[in-house]
């Protein structure tokens, strides 16, 4: 038999070793790409985490420069167009130069805060999106947020994945409990009939202990019975879904408060049971 022959003929593969390679191939990417996403969401996970690190970090030293903690609401009756309108800060504001925000801080006007308003996705102020105020695995866009969602936009604002800690209840205003390390502050603050008024907490009125008491916490943005409500009457989310609620710096009204800031009245991960108009 011809040697160079035989070599000849064994050369290459034939269809089903081809397919056997192939079907091995898939399989190893079935089992690796889990195993890559499982990666990627720990690193984001990890940065979520280290958000908050920051965030926390930021507010002692907001504490040991002021000897308290910012407000986490100034409210306020200031004119403004020609009409007394609710105006106010937020403790995400109140944080930006402890975050190297310093440049966006001294450009925002503290005297009118709805003078900060950006009516354009593009406006900068409090449409500016800041990347320490977004958890890579939340569903808000690195981009400014539209409001209302439904209908023609009037007003745009940067999101916050992230809640300061508002104690049992710190929304609506008037159900406010001035219980946790961030309360409503100001001339026009509003709270519950029986809440005592609303003050800048210092480290020592944490009765628990700094190692037992949170600052912040991050935000379920994932509600898809919520959204219902977005737009249908009587419109009480003024229509936007949940992510629209979620602001770092709403400048005015009382509804600003349930953008930054979190209670114990809901439980963790918190979702509507029904959809708008069921029972």
């Amino acid at each position: 038999m011809n040697k160079s022959r035989a070599l000849t003929s064994r050369s290459g593969f034939t269809l089903i070793e081809l397919l056997v390679v192939i079907a091995i191939i898939g399989i190893l990417i079935g089992l690796l790409l889990p195993a890559v996403q499982g990666v990627r969401e720990a690193a984001r996970r990890t940065s979520c985490a280290n958000n908050l690190r920051q965030l926390g970090l930021a507010a002692m030293n907001y504490e040991g420069a002021f000897k308290k903690f910012p407000s986490g609401f100034t409210q306020d009756r200031i004119l403004f167009n020609g009409s007394l309108r609710f105006q106010g800060h937020s403790v995400f504001y109140f944080m930006l130069p402890y975050l190297e925000q310093n440049n966006l801080s001294d450009t925002m006007n503290f005297k009118l805060p709805l003078a900060n308003v950006s009516g354009t996705p593009n406006g900068g102020l409090a449409a500016t999106p800041i990347s320490i105020y977004l958890c890579p695995t939340d569903l808000l866009p690195n981009s400014s947020v539209p409001f209302p969602e439904t209908g023609t936009p009037t007003q745009y604002y940067g999101g916050t994945s992230y809640r300061a800690n508002g104690g049992s209840r710190p929304v609506f205003a008037t159900s406010s409990t001035n219980d946790g390390m961030f309360m409503a502050t100001g001339s026009a603050a509003r709270k519950a009939p029986t809440a005592p008024a609303g003050r800048q907490v210092r480290m020592r009125d944490a009765l628990d202990g700094s190692s037992n008491t949170f600052l912040f916490g991050e935000f379920y943005h994932n509600d898809l019975k919520f959204d219902t409500f977005a737009s249908s009457p009587p419109n009480w989310t003024s229509g936007s879904t949940i992510k629209g609620w979620s602001r770092w710096y709403p400048a005015g009204g009382d509804a600003g408060l349930s953008n930054i800031m979190g209670g114990a009245f809901a439980p963790i991960n918190y979702r509507i049971k029904w959809r708008f108009g069921e029972p």
